[in-house]
């Protein structure tokens, strides 16, 4: 069910846009590049029902400041601190894509500031191959970056739901603007860092981690990146669901379920 109804509040912290809402155990919600923490509107108010919900822009996405150098190790580096500002934790932190790589090394290099791990499809399993570096390159090409903006989100959302329609919509008018084009290219050249590398990190975390992964997405396919996770993290429950890089927007339903199961089993353990 696509909602986004529950009315958040919005706050600033070291030029990252905040959303907030509802009152409860502290949960994360990071976006994938291009996106904005919107993306996350289909499940939202449903994680708010029994958490508080800080969901993020990433700098030079939706409400956030811009940054000169953007990019998925920037941002790993920038979440700790982010966390501390908001002085809520430990937290649940979910994150996609570029989003999901922040989150585990956090979770890995701050483990006081985590207290579970979801991550969906996340960035840094990729293996590192001439077609790998090639593809990074052309994307972040001034040509090409707008033209990909506009067209990824409909090859990589496998499903048509409205909030695939909003996210598509989003990704149209961002590719208008200058600036995020900008960030969204360097957000594509920074996967060509070697740091940009999440399987030593996710060998190191202590908390308990989901690893949920949409098997049709052709941008991190299963087969490879999926299967690479899988197996980098020692113990983490795995969820894989009929559909692209968005689970949260593809199949709101079922993603909430796996969530909600797996916090609650976390407490049933810890108990």
């Amino acid at each position: 069910m696509y909602s986004g109804d529950m009315k958040s509040e919005g706050k600033s912290v070291r030029g990252v846009s905040v959303h907030v809402k509802g009152a409860g155990p502290s949960v994360v919600l990071l976006h994938a590049n291009g996106g904005s923490h919107h993306d996350f509107d289909a499940v939202s108010d449903a994680l708010a029902t029994h958490s508080k919900v800080f969901a993020i822009d990433w700098p030079g996405h939706g409400e956030s400041a811009d940054t000169e150098t953007p990019g998925a190790c920037a941002f790993a580096d920038l979440l700790p601190s982010v966390l501390e500002d908001l002085n809520e934790g430990p937290y649940t932190l979910i994150g996609n894509s570029v989003g999901g790589f922040a989150a585990i090394r956090t979770a890995a290099e701050r483990p006081d500031l985590v207290r579970d791990l979801v991550v969906v499809n996340p960035g840094g399993f990729t293996p590192r191959w001439p077609g790998t570096f090639i593809t990074c390159w052309t994307l972040s090409s001034k040509t090409v970056s707008p033209v990909a903006m506009r067209l990824l989100p409909r090859l990589y959302l496998r499903r048509e739901t409205a909030a695939v329609k909003a996210i598509r919509s989003a990704a149209v008018d961002a590719s208008r603007n200058a600036t995020k084009i900008k960030t969204f290219a360097s957000i594509w050249r920074s996967f060509t860092d070697r740091r940009h590398d999440a399987r030593a990190d996710a060998a190191n975390i202590s908390c308990p981690v989901m690893l949920i992964w949409g098997t049709r997405d052709p941008i991190l396919p299963w087969f490879i990146d999926g299967r690479r996770a899988r197996r980098a993290f020692r113990d983490a429950r795995v969820v894989t669901l009929p559909c692209g890089h968005q689970s949260f927007a593809e199949m709101p339903e079922a993603f909430t379920t796996a969530v909600a199961d797996f916090l609650d089993w976390n407490e049933q353990r810890s108990s």
